[in-house]
């Protein structure tokens, strides 16, 4: 539920210091691994390791852990940092992993339904393989490459807080990301993402958005301003190609009222977040108080790339 700003303990005008040393107190990290990137959306995951990917030349062969699609000459199948050896094969996995007894259990059981999931994106991507044109088919291995390379680092930069919760977050993480790549192979659009706002700049804090490139997005509520607004800070993770910001994309709505807030320097516009890397821009949202719905309880803050895709309330 969006709330109404903070009080301004200084003059809001500019970016606020708390924005500046986000990334340095409890975002930003090296970069893990080279790159060709609930919660998330919240979710957390894993090894943080770099996948990799293995040619499979023939059929896969049926193993006692589960089942792997067959593969045509050339494709190159998933292949997990987590679950080594073969292609991502399908097998049993809880349906809810945060309720697991242990950290293990809960890295395990998320650790079963992203190899679930990639082994769709594997199916999905072999059909696309083998009804492409020779000419076709090394572009389709190239995007699945470098999308399967970037996800452990976007997923290991998103978490670097410093406790064994980041092997859960890391884990979610890469369910996200792969989640938000079977959707896009198969075409399909999901619904509006519904996040939580946080002013907390603890990284399990953060509600991340995951694009269908691989990229993530997640906003902090810095603090209020003089004019009853509020300075969002906006934290985007490159995926594999990258994320080209364009501000105007990021707003404040709540039903016919908008808030486009005025950007902080230095402007943000059309820089290029690299794979990998992370970025923060900040917006000031100068107009809240205008709002005619005082509630603000069907409000948020949203990412539309064309259409709403995300909003944090």
């Amino acid at each position: 539920m969006a709330r109404r700003p903070k009080a301004c303990p200084a003059q809001g005008s500019g970016r606020s210091a708390s924005v500046a040393g986000l990334a340095a107190a409890a975002l930003s990290v090296a970069l893990a691994g080279a790159l060709a990137g609930c919660g998330g959306s919240g979710t957390p995951a894993s090894t943080g390791a770099a996948p990799s990917a293995t040619a499979a030349a023939t059929p896969a062969a049926t193993s006692p852990g589960g089942t792997t699609a067959p593969a045509a000459a050339g494709f190159v199948a998933i292949v997990e940092p987590f679950d080594p050896g073969h292609p991502a094969r399908t097998g049993a996995a809880p349906a809810t992993c945060g309720g697991q007894s242990t950290t293990l259990a809960i890295e395990k059981c998320y650790d079963a339904r992203t190899e679930n999931t990639d082994a769709q994106i594997d199916a999905a991507q072999l059909a696309a393989y083998q009804s492409a044109s020779a000419s076709q088919r090394p572009t389709i291995l190239a995007q699945d490459s470098a999308w399967l390379a970037a996800r452990g680092p976007v997923c290991t930069k998103a978490y670097q807080g410093g406790g064994t919760i980041d092997g859960i977050d890391v884990a979610g993480c890469l369910l996200d990301e792969s989640t938000a790549r079977l959707d896009a192979v198969k075409g399909i659009a999901p619904p509006e993402a519904m996040l939580k706002s946080t002013d907390n700049t603890d990284p399990s804090a953060l509600s991340w958005y995951t694009t269908p490139e691989g990229s993530r997005i997640a906003m902090v509520d810095t603090q209020g301003d003089n004019s009853g607004g509020a300075i969002i800070a906006w934290v985007i993770i490159g995926g594999a190609d990258g994320f080209v910001v364009n501000p105007g994309q990021f707003y404040f709505s709540d039903g016919s009222f908008v808030d486009h807030g005025v950007i902080q320097p230095p402007s943000p516009s059309f820089h290029r977040v690299a794979p990998g890397t992370e970025y923060q821009f900040a917006i000031d949202y100068t107009h809240l108080s205008a709002d005619p719905n005082t509630s603000m309880s069907n409000g948020g803050y949203v990412y539309v790339p064309g259409t709403p895709v995300a909003i944090w309330q």
